[in-house]
């Protein structure tokens, strides 16, 4: 999967100090657009702390991050990351992106001296070595989440009663693939991995995990302050860097078509095979050869699904994934199978296990089609059985053609 736009490495970190003026603080949320990475194309967010009587001017952000750390990879897949909070001088922070080409605004809050000093105190809490650490999860509690809770608990969770009837039809499928369309091929694995969880309708507190969209949202709502008053959350907005080399989509992408016409064409050419006479060596270890490399991938994905489901602390959202259907476990038999079941003087129960597997994979692949009828196992998942269907259908029939006459059957 992805981090939410964090930083990687730290870089000149800011010292809090130990005590500011109520009066002379002015705090910021600043939002970064997506940059070039993939990782950075879901945006970034800090709290801005500017005290303009010492001249403190920190950047805090909770998505630091660094590929260095012992287990980083290992960590990162079974969703027990270690991302920690920084704070870093602002102005060079803001040169930094601005170098990389992302669009930075900044949003000044509308806070009591009260809820600044809350707020401030919390920040230095959180910067101490023992306090600076957690779990970082990609849609639950990111840079931007926490931005979203920091202030809704000094606001007394003003912020979350403002937006809590309202949600867009967002999902965080949909968000996923709107922000990572410029990579294609990666964002049909990530559609892949996201199982039915990740079709529930966001509200607009959850739709807070996209930076832009916290942006957005906040920018328009009335907060209750802790004096009774209520006011706007945002005093005032700009944008500090103008830049449109990588700009979000408003629209998920769509793959049907695409994903329609690849699963056609190897079916096509899986079909085209069979018409040639079987019995040749070349066309039959054809035919098997890419029978086993697609299975073998299946294979492999479905054990992957499996884990993240069983294993992982993804299955919130990686979980209840009917893809599993589309690249069954089983697959990675079928693969192994195959060669055996075309050798001279096959064992017939290997052929019959290897004439099995392959029907039961075009099955389950039917299944995975028949299941989105049903409401609560409907899956969005449409161009993966463009893609996958006429393919398991294709190479179950030519597997059947190329082991015919290892049954004793005629061809």
């Amino acid at each position: 999967m992805f981090a939410t736009g964090g930083v990687h490495r730290a870089g000149a970190q800011a010292k809090p100090a130990t005590q500011a003026p109520h009066d002379s603080l002015v705090i910021s949320v600043i939002t970064m657009g997506p940059g070039e990475e993939v990782f950075e194309r879901f945006g970034h967010q800090s709290i801005r702390i500017h005290d303009i009587t010492t001249g403190l001017d920190s950047a805090y952000n909770w998505g630091m991050f660094d590929f260095n750390q012992p287990n980083f990879i290992p960590r990162f897949l079974s969703g027990n990351t270690r991302y920690w909070m920084e704070g870093i001088p602002t102005l060079p922070l803001i040169a930094a992106y601005g170098r990389a080409g992302r669009a930075v605004w900044e949003q000044e809050l509308n806070l009591t001296q009260l809820e600044k000093d809350s707020l401030w105190h919390y920040i230095q809490w959180n910067a101490k070595e023992e306090n600076k650490w957690y779990r970082y999860d990609y849609y639950r509690d990111n840079c931007a989440t926490k931005v979203r809770d920091i202030l809704d608990m000094v606001l007394k969770g003003s912020i979350q009663r403002a937006v809590a009837t309202h949600e867009h039809g967002v999902t965080l499928r949909g968000e996923t693939l709107r922000l990572a369309r410029a990579y294609p091929l990666i964002n049909i694995g990530m559609d892949f991995v996201l199982g039915r969880p990740a079709d529930d309708t966001l509200s607009a507190w959850g739709e807070m995990f996209v930076p832009m969209r916290l942006q957005q949202l906040i920018r328009s709502i009335r907060v209750r302050h802790s004096d009774g008053r209520i006011t706007r959350l945002v005093r005032s907005e700009r944008q500090l860097v103008v830049d449109e080399r990588y700009q979000d989509g408003d629209t998920p992408p769509g793959y049907f078509t695409p994903a329609l016409e690849v699963g056609l064409l190897i079916t096509g050419v899986v079909l085209a095979l069979c018409m040639l006479p079987v019995s040749s060596g070349a066309v039959r270890w054809t035919i098997a050869s890419i029978a086993m490399l697609w299975n073998l991938l299946a294979g492999f994905t479905g054990i992957l699904l499996l884990y993240a489901d069983l294993f992982t602390r993804h299955a919130q959202y990686m979980g209840k994934n009917v893809n599993v259907l589309l690249a069954t476990p089983a697959a990675l038999a079928l693969a192994v199978l195959i060669p055996f079941a075309l050798r001279a003087g096959a064992a017939p129960k290997i052929v019959r296990a290897v004439r099995a597997l392959a029907v039961f994979a075009a099955a389950c692949a039917v299944v995975a089609v028949l299941l989105r009828v049903l409401p609560f196992l409907a899956q969005q998942n449409r161009p993966l059985l463009a893609l996958i269907v006429p393919v398991q259908a294709a190479l179950a029939f030519a597997i059947w053609r190329i082991t015919k006459d290892r049954t004793g059957e005629s061809v």
